[in-house]
C-alpha cells in the first residue's frame, strides 16, 4: 500500500512538474513570439519612416532647386522694394508626395516633422503669391500692348509711322505704370521674405534626414 502511495506522489510530481515546464515553455514561446512581432513592426515602421523621408527630401530639394534656378536667385538679388517681372508657371498640383503621405509624418522625430510641415506651409504660401505676381505681371503686359495698339492705329490714321525705339518707350512705360499700381513691388517683397524664411528651412530638413539614414 505504501509502495503505491510513493508511486503516485511520485507521479503527480512528475506531472506537476511537466506542466509546469510545459508552461514555461508556452509563455517563454509567446515571449519570444511577440518580441519577435513587437521587432518586425518596428522594422517596418521604420522602413516607411526611410521611405518617406528620401522621398520628401527628394520633393523638397527638386522643388527649391527648380525656384532658385528659376528665379529665386534672381529675386534675391534685387533690391527690397522691386518689382519681379517674370512669370513664373506653376503646375496643378506642385507637392504630390507630400500630399499623399501625410500619415506617414507621424513617424518622424518631432522636430524634423515640424520643419517639414513648415517648409510646405511657407512653401504653398510662397506659391501662392508667385501666382499673383503672375497674373499681376500678364495684366501689365497686357495692359501695354493694349496701349500701344491704340498709339499704332492712331498713327496709321494720321499717315505717320511710329520709330521702334518710341514703341518701346511706350510698351515700357505702360508696363511700368500698371505694375506700380497693382502693387508689384510689395508682392516681390513678400515672396522674398518668404524665400529667405525657407533656405534656412531647407538646409535643416536636409542635413537631419541625411544625420537619420547615414548617421555620424
Amino acid at each position: 500500500m505504501e509502495g503505491h502511495t510513493v508511486d503516485t506522489f511520485l507521479n503527480l510530481a512528475v506531472g506537476l512538474a511537466g506542466a509546469l515546464i510545459g508552461g514555461y515553455c508556452t509563455l517563454r514561446g509567446t515571449k519570444i513570439s511577440h518580441e519577435l512581432a513587437t521587432k518586425k513592426e518596428a522594422d517596418a515602421e521604420r522602413e516607411r519612416m526611410v521611405s518617406t523621408l528620401m522621398l520628401l527630401r527628394t520633393e523638397i530639394n527638386a522643388a527649391w532647386s527648380i525656384f532658385k534656378d528659376e528665379i529665386g536667385d534672381e529675386l534675391l538679388a534685387q533690391d527690397d522694394g522691386t518689382p519681379h517681372r517674370t512669370i513664373f508657371p506653376i503646375g496643378e498640383s506642385p507637392f504630390p508626395l507630400f500630399n499623399s503621405a501625410p500619415q506617414a509624418l507621424n513617424l518622424l522625430p518631432h522636430e524634423l516633422a515640424q520643419d517639414i510641415v513648415r517648409f510646405y506651409m511657407r512653401a504653398k504660401g510662397l506659391i501662392a503669391m508667385i501666382e499673383i505676381n503672375n497674373r499681376d505681371y500678364e495684366q501689365a503686359l497686357q495692359y501695354a500692348r493694349s496701349q500701344l495698339a491704340s498709339y499704332l492705329d492712331r498713327a496709321r490714321q494720321q499717315n505717320m509711322e511710329m520709330p521702334e525705339d518710341m514703341q518701346q518707350r511706350i510698351f515700357e512705360g505702360s508696363v511700368d505704370f500698371m505694375v506700380a499700381l497693382l502693387g508689384m513691388g510689395s508682392i516681390a517683397d513678400g515672396m522674398r521674405n518668404l524665400a529667405r524664411e525657407l533656405e534656412p528651412i531647407v538646409r535643416r530638413i536636409t542635413t537631419a534626414v541625411d544625420n537619420l539614414l547615414v548617421p555620424t
